[in-house]
C-alpha cells in the first residue's frame, strides 16, 4: 500500500485515489470546520494555476495535501471553463514532474509501468556525450512526444534500437508530465452534476472572481481594431478561438494562424500576447517562431498562409462556408470580406 506522503506527492496515482476512498470523505464532511485546511489548500492550488500557471508541493501536512487534490479537481470542474481545465492540469503535471526528477531511476520506471502501462526499461549508456538511462517503446514515446514542437523530440532525431527510444531521466519526466496532464484534464473536464454546500460554493465563487479578473491577461485580450475578425475564414477563426481558449494547436494550425495574422497586419507584440493563453507558453521560443514567419529572422522570407488545398490535406479546413467554395487561399477570403466591410461602412456614411 502506498504511504500517505507518497500519495500526497502523486495524488493522481491509482493507489493514492484508493487511499482517499478508504477515508470515506463526503461532500457533506467538507462543510465541517475541521476540513478548512483542506479547502484552503484546494482553493490555493486552483488560484495558483490561474495566477501563475504553477502549483507548489506543500508536504508539511501530507493529509491536507492529499485530500486537497480531489477537492481542487472538483472546484475546477464546477467552474466549467475549458481554458482552466488545461491550465490547471498543466500546473499539477509540472508540479509532479518536479517531484519525479528527485525519485530513483527504479521508482520512476515503476510509476511509468504500473500507472501508465509504459514499456520502459532501465538501460544506462553514454552516447555522443549524453548519458541515457532509459529505453521506452516507440509507441509509448510517440503517444506523448507527438505534441512537442522542438526538433529534438521528433522520432527521426532520436536514438532508437529494436523499437525502443533512448531517453535521459529529465526526458522521461517530461514525457510523464504529458501523460499526467492528459489524465488530470480527463478528470476535471467530465460534465457531471455537483451538489455542493454553500461553504464550497463560496470557494468556487472566489475562484470565479479571480478567473474573471485575470481572463483578459491570460487569453491575450482582443484583436487590434485594424484587424477585422469578422473577415477571418472559418479555419482561421476556429484556430484563433481555440488558441484563446488555451488549446494546443497543431503545427499546421499554428503556422496558418500566425502567418495569416502577420499578413493581415497584426503587430508582432500583439501576436505574441495571443499565445500567452497557451498553458506552456514560452515567450522566447514563441517570439522567435513568429519573427521567423514574419521574415525578421533566418532567410528573411515573409511567409504567407498555406493554400486552402494544403489546409484541407492537413485537416485544418473547418466548417467551410459559401465564400470558401470560390476562393483558394485564406488571404483571398479575408480581402473579400474586408472589401465588403469597407463598402458597407461607406454606404452607411453616405446615408
Amino acid at each position: 500500500m502506498i504511504s500517505e506522503r507518497e500519495a500526497a506527492k502523486y495524488p493522481f496515482l491509482d493507489d493514492a485515489v484508493a487511499l482517499v476512498d478508504t477515508l470515506g470523505l463526503t461532500l457533506e464532511d467538507l462543510a465541517d470546520p475541521g476540513y478548512a485546511r483542506v479547502l484552503d489548500r484546494a482553493e490555493n492550488r486552483v488560484s495558483q494555476a490561474i495566477l501563475s500557471g504553477e502549483a507548489t508541493a506543500e508536504l508539511g501536512d501530507t493529509l491536507s495535501e492529499l485530500l486537497s487534490f480531489p477537492v481542487a479537481n472538483m472546484f475546477v470542474t464546477a467552474l466549467k471553463e475549458d481554458f482552466l481545465h488545461r491550465r490547471y492540469s498543466l500546473a499539477e503535471a509540472v508540479r509532479a514532474q518536479g517531484l519525479l526528477r528527485g525519485e530513483s531511476d527504479a521508482r520512476l520506471a515503476k510509476i511509468a509501468r504500473l500507472e501508465f502501462d509504459w514499456d520502459l526499461k532501465l538501460r544506462e549508456e553514454l552516447i555522443d556525450g549524453i548519458y541515457y538511462k532509459f529505453e521506452l517503446r516507440f509507441k509509448d514515446y510517440l503517444g506523448n512526444a507527438a505534441a512537442f514542437r522542438e526538433p529534438k523530440w521528433k522520432l527521426v532525431n532520436r536514438m532508437m534500437r529494436n523499437g525502443y527510444v533512448s531517453l535521459t531521466k529529465p526526458e522521461v519526466c517530461r514525457l510523464l508530465q504529458e501523460e499526467i496532464q492528459r489524465q488530470i484534464i480527463g478528470q476535471v473536464s467530465k460534465r457531471r452534476r455537483l451538489d455542493i454546500s454553500e461553504t464550497i460554493q463560496g470557494r468556487v465563487d472566489n475562484l470565479r472572481k479571480i478567473l474573471d479578473e485575470n481572463r483578459s491577461r491570460l487569453t491575450g485580450g482582443e484583436l487590434p481594431s485594424d484587424v477585422l475578425m469578422e473577415g477571418f475564414p472559418p479555419c482561421i477563426r476556429h484556430a484563433f478561438e481555440g488558441l484563446t481558449a488555451g488549446k494546443r494547436l497543431s503545427h499546421m494550425e499554428r503556422f496558418a494562424l500566425t502567418s495569416f495574422l502577420i499578413n493581415a497586419g497584426m503587430e508582432i507584440e500583439d501576436i505574441v500576447s495571443l499565445f500567452m493563453s497557451v498553458t506552456d507558453f514560452d515567450e522566447g521560443f514563441t517570439r522567435y517562431q513568429i519573427e521567423h514567419i514574419a521574415g525578421l529572422r533566418g532567410g528573411r522570407t515573409k511567409y504567407t498562409p498555406p493554400t486552402c488545398s494544403t489546409l484541407r490535406t492537413h485537416s485544418v479546413c473547418y466548417n467551410p462556408d459559401r465564400l470558401c467554395e470560390h476562393v483558394k487561399h485564406p488571404l483571398n477570403y479575408y480581402r473579400i470580406k474586408v472589401r465588403d466591410h469597407q463598402r458597407e461602412q461607406e454606404a452607411e456614411q453616405a446615408e
